[in-house]
């Protein structure tokens, strides 16, 4: 099982970002990431922890790989580490039990995310290695992409189902039975 250290450099480099970038966007020395990602500062403090999960776009539990408690405590939180990272049968059972509002929050990341890739993508040569490789991870991303989006429409559907089954619920149908239910009664 990876270490913190090899889960923060794992992320860091699927975002193509080095050591100096990560530090400059988390607000710590590069020296300190350099030691965590090594392995000489085994146990970050807990606001360096924070500081390094906001800048890489990630849960905190993502660099802890706290997966066990998290599924004893609900659904993992839908981040786009989590999206990159999760294997296919883990990802659309992630998405199963997301809330929508956890589905529209990833969405939007995976469309920031697949932006950031293809301006990238524009800086390298056509045909070059570093540019294929840029393009498989747009791929990547506009699949899981398409994937949240579709779960968040079904989960959407499901929610305006369960509105309009209400019990109470003034819709149009109701009113033409209750007046139909008065008709009938009058002598």
């Amino acid at each position: 099982m990876p270490d913190i250290g090899e889960r923060v450099q794992n992320v860091r480099l699927l975002r193509m970002w080095t050591q100096a970038r990560l530090a400059k966007e988390a607000g710590i020395s590069p020296t300190t990431v350099s030691g965590i990602e090594t392995g000489k500062i085994g146990r970050p403090h807990f606001g360096t922890f924070g500081k390094l999960a906001r800048a890489l776009g990630v849960a905190p539990e993502e660099l802890l790989d706290s997966r066990e408690p998290l599924k004893q405590q609900g659904p993992v939180p839908l981040s786009l580490g989590w999206a990159r990272e999760t294997g296919e049968g883990e990802f659309e059972s992630g998405l199963e039990r997301a809330s929508l509002e956890s589905l529209d929050s990833l969405s939007c990341g995976l469309d920031v995310e697949q932006g950031r890739l293809q301006r990238l993508y524009g800086e390298f040569p056509e045909g070059s290695e570093q540019g294929l490789f840029i393009k498989r991870q747009i791929r990547e991303v506009a699949g899981r992409s398409g994937s949240v989006k579709a779960s968040a429409m079904v989960r959407r559907n499901q929610v305006e189902a369960k509105r309009t089954d209400e019990p109470g619920r003034d819709t149009e149908s109701s009113k033409q039975n209750r007046n139909l239910d008065r008709r009938d009664k009058t002598p």
